[in-house]
């Protein structure tokens, strides 16, 4: 390939990336860049500008393509749509949840959603893969929680193509109007027939039908434990390994037969179109999930490079095949798979290049350089990092290549004519896969768990990947040196903690509840752990958890719970499994502790040069429900911080009384209903900051009307959750206090604007527009509004 191609190329990729991942912030610039376009006509490098341009262009159309297929509002109506289904659907817990290619949706003439993930709160009627059906529906458009932890809803749903989210709401008017057909629905069939074949005592038959059929629906979480704990789970995901080890049997495959039969041709076509088959079969066994859709793009440069005797360097094969995934996919670049598979497959290219090393000591080789360079991508999408991995991978990866992988796949081809042999295989293999389970955990219980990689800033991941670059490329004994040492910085690295004397605070998007987190030097209060839902399900597992385990976080020193109301202790729980808590005080008796302790006014306790104390309740055993709100006052060298619970105006005027200086936020007393944030709390903290912790959308109008207008007619800024997701706080002695939210400068063009109204059909809600994160709160100057 020219290097002018391939420069072209490379540029192509910069401006698709630069379109996809750049904050909407940076549109400005995305917008110079498109008037680059007409330096496609120049000569030689001149080109390149434009080659970016045509990126940026390409994928900002895809966007806005994906972006006019959303449903303009949550609608509040139900409304029928009429659909394939196109997933295996997953039951447990009385829910149902699959993906529906609508045809047509009431009310919807044009752009209609790719696809829409519905969930269904009911065992019947039961949905099967490939059925059409006819549902009743209440669409919403696609919205996570916004909260600074690792895993993004709303990306995931647009890497995955969903458009829209829904519900079932009247499960008893369904229709089925088609039985299953298709290759999903011969996917389902398949993974019954092996469930039938290859049960077992343990996870071997789940493990099984996930690498035929990319049926993962049956591993268990001790499974996903022993797989993340052993850096093993790229195995169970179904993707270039695979489809190359099917290819390459396949490719052998084929010269075997050309010779045996004599077959007319080049040896070479033949092998060939044997070995893309098979993988092409492959991939359609598993769905042709994105990560075979990688794998197979990167197949069929390889495979017509050689048919037409075209030499094509790793390096160039790796570009293209990006680019062409990118290209037809530019939303491919918000799904974790994309980067890990595309740098990991650079990284072995890197290791292999230039060198002649034995079979042993090439896969020792490879299997570090992987283990290392794969480490901040495994930390920056998965929160750890399996050391265990180097050494499980080079005793299980054979295993995998050479005996698992070259017989499931037939045996279970055979098996749908002979199931006695084909039967056989498959089972044996189950077996196999429990054993080695059970080796995993024995590695857990042996303490060989993975290493949490907390978040770290630029710098320390630059020396990592300068690192890197010393230790795999060849040098000099010291540069190599140097590099270890930079490698090593990054695995030590990890998050500063605040100052003595400073805190943060982060108030969680958890949805119609609370949820808050103070970070001192030392310590950790969390305040209030959000709801729990029907099922079983609760915000505590998809937004304090996970914020929690990003940061490196164990131990819990004092969990307090407001009062006992669904909406402020649904998480306790699934807190309580997730990390150790020494002292839980509440405003009521908690059934999931014995000995918790009530809250009382005059309480007070110090951590790290920072006061708390409860202004309320007066006498715990008096009240229950909202009022028995425990209300804490944060007291720091940075500022003051109140939280109110669910108080209503006639405690809040009590607790007035005791607040003798202004704070710098105050949490609006619940959730901002129109019985609480009276004039005289108001007046008396006089708050720089309120924070208002109400679900998007939620059923009782909150926040009220009238208490956003007595916030703004004050001067007061205001952080709504639920339409800018989480807000955290930082207090030091000697600067201003500073905040940020989750999704400010960050947000991309495919995530849901926070500029969307929370109540569309109500204009008498007005906001002050979302000031500029990290700026000292003395600059804003808010106006009263309407």
């Amino acid at each position: 390939m020219p290097r002018s191609v391939g420069d072209g190329l490379g540029a192509l990729l910069a401006g698709l990336i630069l379109a996809v991942m750049l904050p909407v912030g940076m549109a400005p610039a995305l917008a110079i860049a498109i008037v680059l376009l007409p330096c496609l006509a120049l000569p030689g490098r001149g080109q390149l500008p434009g080659w970016l341009a045509l990126g940026v262009l390409v994928a900002l159309l895809s966007q806005a393509a994906a972006l006019e297929r959303r449903p303009a509002v949550d609608r509040a109506e139900t409304v029928n749509a009429v659909g394939r289904v196109v997933s295996l659907p997953q039951a447990s817990d009385g829910r149902q949840r699959f993906l529906l290619r609508p045809e047509s949706v009431a009310g919807v003439s044009r752009g209609l959603p790719r696809r829409i993930r519905i969930s269904l709160y009911a065992d019947e009627p039961a949905i099967g893969a490939g059925e059409r059906w006819e549902l009743p529906l209440r669409l919403r458009r696609p919205r996570g929680f916004m909260n600074p932890v690792r895993f993004d809803y709303e990306q995931w749903l647009a890497s995955e193509h969903i458009d829209a989210t829904a519900y079932v709401t009247e499960p008893d008017q369904a229709r089925r109007l088609a039985p299953g057909r298709g290759l999903v629905a011969w996917r389902a069939w398949m993974a019954a027939h092996l469930s039938e074949l290859a049960a077992t005592p343990g996870p071997g038959g789940a493990l099984l039908r996930g690498l035929v059929v990319g049926d993962r629906r049956g591993f268990s979480e001790t499974t996903w434990d022993v797989l993340q704990a052993t850096g093993t789970s790229h195995l169970m995901a179904i993707s270039g390994l695979h489809i190359g080890l099917v290819a390459g049997f396949g490719y052998w495959l084929g010269r075997w037969l050309w010779a045996l039969a004599r077959l007319p041709g080049e040896r070479r076509l033949t092998a060939s179109l044997i070995g893309v088959g098979a993988a092409l079969g492959y991939a359609a066994m598993a769905g042709f999930a994105l990560p075979t859709q990688r794998a197979l793009m990167m197949l069929a440069v390889l495979a017509l490079a050689a048919l037409l005797g075209r030499r094509v360097g790793a390096g160039r094969l790796l570009l293209i095949a990006a680019t062409g995934v990118v290209l037809m996919d530019p939303s491919a670049l918000l799904g974790a798979g994309f980067w890990l598979s595309f740098v990991a497959v650079a990284v072995i290219i890197l290791v292999v290049r230039g060198r002649r090393t034995g079979a042993v000591s090439g896969l020792w080789r490879i299997q570090l350089a992987l283990l290392i360079g794969l480490a901040p991508l495994s930390g920056l999408f998965f929160g750890s990092w399996s050391p265990a991995g180097l050494l499980a991978n080079l005793l299980v990866l054979p295993l995998f290549s050479l005996l698992i992988v070259p017989l499931a796949l037939p045996a279970a081809v055979i098996s749908i004519g002979l199931p006695g042999p084909g039967g056989a295989v498959l089972h044996g293999l189950a077996r196999l896969l429990d054993a080695l389970v059970g080796a995993g955990e024995w590695l857990l219980d042996a303490g060989l768990g993975p290493w949490p990689l907390n978040t770290v800033d630029p710098l320390t991941g630059l020396g990592l990947a300068t690192g890197l670059a010393l230790w795999m490329v060849p040098t000099g004994r010291a540069l190599r040196l140097l590099g270890v040492c930079l490698i090593g910085g990054f695995f030590l690295a990890g998050p500063e903690p605040p100052a003595p004397g400073a805190v943060t605070v982060a108030w969680l998007e958890v949805g119609q509840g609370n949820a808050a987190v103070i970070h001192t030097r030392r310590h950790t209060l969390v305040v209030d752990t959000g709801p729990a839902w029907s099922g079983g399900s609760n915000a505590a597992a998809f937004s304090l958890i996970p914020y929690l385990e990003q940061r490196g976080i164990e131990r819990i020193d004092r969990l307090i719970v407001t009062h006992a109301d669904r909406d402020h202790r649904g998480g306790v729980p699934a807190l309580r499994q997730a990390v150790r808590i020494d002292r839980v005080d509440a405003g009521e008796p908690l059934a999931e502790f014995a000995e918790v302790r009530r809250c009382r006014h005059g309480q007070s306790w110090q951590r790290d040069g920072v006061r708390f104390e409860y202004l309320w309740p007066d006498a715990p055993g008096d009240a229950s429900g909202n009022a028995a709100s425990c209300v804490l006052h944060m007291r720091s060298a940075g500022g003051d911080v109140l939280f109110t619970g669910d108080i209503d105006q006639a405690i809040e005027r009590r607790i007035a009384l005791r607040i003798d200086a202004p704070v710098v936020a105050l949490e609006a007393p619940h959730h901002g209903s129109r019985t609480g944030s009276s004039a005289a709390l108001l007046e008396r903290a006089s708050p720089r900051l309120a924070v208002l912790a109400a679900g998007y959308r939620n059923a009782y109008g909150m926040p009220h009307p009238a208490v956003i207008r007595r916030l703004r007619c004050r001067g007061i800024p205001l952080h709504d959750t639920g339409r800018h997701g989480a807000l955290t706080l930082e207090l030091h002695p000697q600067r201003a206090p500073r905040w940020r939210a989750a999704r400010g400068p960050g947000r991309r063009l495919l995530h849901d604007s926070p500029r969307r109204r929370r109540f569309p059909d109500d204009p008498s809600i007005h906001y002050h527009p979302l000031p500029y994160p990290l700026l000292p709160m003395e600059s804003r100057q808010p106006t009263c509004g309407n």
